[in-house]
């Protein structure tokens, strides 16, 4: 069986919790690994208990995939520095790995002839997942390489990384203070702390399983049969215990609503015919 190239990392930063630990078919091939320095490359081969520390980025030259693990502040100076060596570009593939850019930033690399692409973990509880973007030969490297037992791999169309994460961020960032204001609120109403926590898991999952099953037909409450008084005296009870939670319900009804083709209207009017002049500016 023909042996496989190895592979070259060019790594700088944290690389403790890194993902690499945790994908063997990588760290078996992992051949020379280069950082600021020979001393920073033998601490990252320490670490990742494989490859071979150098001194220089023309050792890369019998590696037929390279992979960038560095601050993206640092990418166009290592980008610059592996472009100063004599290497055959058009046979190498150049992988981000784990970092807020996609293939995209690779465009030097990717002028000089270089398949490139980005492989970026997902953080979940119960699963390796990673997702991989790029030219069709740079995916193709990549989803290779990611070949382990346990692992996930998808795939998105190249330079939509800002795009993914951004969906990622909505089911996230965007979604905890949805789930602490459902909390709070409850809270609020008398409901105990560990009772609020329970119930609020559970109408999240009990969401989840409604979109699984109807997309956004699953979409219920007073909000999508578009309930004036309903909605009326949740804001005006959310207004008297907090104004700010008021705003949150009232701002992200109306968004939610043109997300799902509502006219929402009838919030502004429902909200209007509650509050004076000054309250409903409040909101």
């Amino acid at each position: 069986m023909k042996k496989q190239a190895p592979i070259a990392l060019l790594a700088a930063g944290k690389t403790r919790d890194s993902f690499l630990r945790r994908v063997p078919h990588i760290t078996e091939r992992l051949g020379p690994v280069g950082s600021t320095s020979l001393r920073l490359a033998s601490r990252i081969v320490n670490i990742l208990q494989a490859g071979v520390p150098v001194g220089t980025l023309e050792a890369f030259a019998q590696a037929a995939v390279i992979l960038i693990s560095v601050p993206d502040s640092w990418l166009e100076q290592f980008q610059d520095e592996l472009l100063r060596c004599d290497f055959r570009w058009k046979e190498k593939t150049v992988l981000l790995f784990d970092s807020k850019m996609d293939s995209a930033a690779l465009g030097k690399l990717a002028d000089a002839g270089a398949a490139v692409g980005s492989i970026t973990p997902v953080p979940l509880f119960d699963e390796k997942l990673a997702v991989v973007e790029g030219s069709r030969k740079a995916v193709q490297a990549a989803r290779k390489l990611m070949r382990s037992p346990g692992v996930r791999v998808l795939t998105m169309d190249a330079g939509q990384k800002s795009l993914f994460t951004a969906g990622t961020g909505f089911a996230t960032s965007l979604a905890l203070p949805l789930l602490a204001a459902s909390v709070e609120t409850l809270r609020a109403s008398g409901i105990d702390q560990n009772q609020a926590l329970s119930l609020a898991e559970k109408l999240f999952q009990k969401t989840m399983r409604t979109y699984l099953k109807s997309g956004r037909r699953g979409w219920e409450g007073a909000l999508s049969a578009q309930d004036r008084d309903g909605v009326r005296r949740q804001v005006q009870a959310l207004f008297r215990e907090s104004p700010l939670l008021a705003a949150y319900y009232y701002e992200n009804a109306i968004k939610v609503s043109e997300i799902l083709k509502q006219d929402p209207a009838w919030i502004r009017e429902a909200v209007h015919e509650v509050y004076s002049t000054k309250a409903a500016g409040a909101i």
